[in-house]
């Protein structure tokens, strides 16, 4: 589910994540101002001095964060599935296969946020939640914190709850078979290319959490 619009304090204040080293006073901003002010995310257009002492103007999209979920299902003792949803994305003008995720309310708990989007999207609750990864996916342009969670102990609880603007249908996938796939390079039928970049991770991670060694 989309949040309502935030405001800009929400995004352009939004505490580090951990694992970024300060860069003191070699780094400064001279001027800086809103080049777009969407309902989402803001545009800002910085003039500054880098720590190497190199002056330049930056643009930076500024973005509340969100969630990603990463959810396996066990129906069989021993045999795990991924649960994914295939969703159209404007911004690639087609559908491509992604784990389920969504935008942080303003102040809302990433837990809370995450339980919603699971049932919203798939229809499963998990009994399970582990805190995978707090990560910056494109620091190069864009200050958005990714919350990766993992979603053990799934169970049916109901339809999906969609927005109008959300297109997606629930796929299961095995987790041996997307190792196989897109870990090791084999193409096998029935498993589509992944070309979404939280799900490659969410796959690496849980070929190495389970310890599985397929080739």
């Amino acid at each position: 589910m989309l949040p309502k619009s935030l405001h800009p304090e929400d995004i352009s204040n939004r505490p580090k994540l951990p694992g970024v080293r300060e860069a003191g006073a070699a780094y400064q901003v001279f001027a800086r101002e809103v080049a777009y002010d969407g309902r989402y995310i803001k545009v800002l257009r910085e003039q500054i001095r880098l720590p190497n002492g190199h002056e330049a103007t930056h643009e930076i999209v500024r973005h509340p964060g969100a969630v990603t979920v990463i959810p396996v299902l066990e129906e069989k003792p021993g045999v795990k599935e991924l649960v994914l949803v295939e969703q159209f994305r404007t911004s690639v003008g087609g559908f491509i296969h992604e784990i389920p995720a969504g935008i942080l309310e303003s102040g809302e708990d990433p837990l809370a946020c995450a339980r919603r989007e699971l049932e919203e999207e798939t229809g499963y609750a998990a009994e399970r939640w582990t805190h995978i990864a707090s990560l910056y996916p494109t620091p190069g342009i864009a200050a958005e914190p990714l919350i990766y969670f993992l979603a053990e102990g799934l169970k049916l609880k109901g339809g999906l709850n969609l927005d109008p603007g959300e297109v997606l249908t629930v796929k299961r996938f095995p987790l041996d078979l997307l190792i196989d796939s897109m870990v090791f390079g084999k193409r096998i039928e029935g498993i589509p290319l992944m070309v979404d970049g939280k799900t490659h991770l969410a796959v690496f991670y849980l070929g190495a959490y389970y310890g599985c060694t397929r080739r």
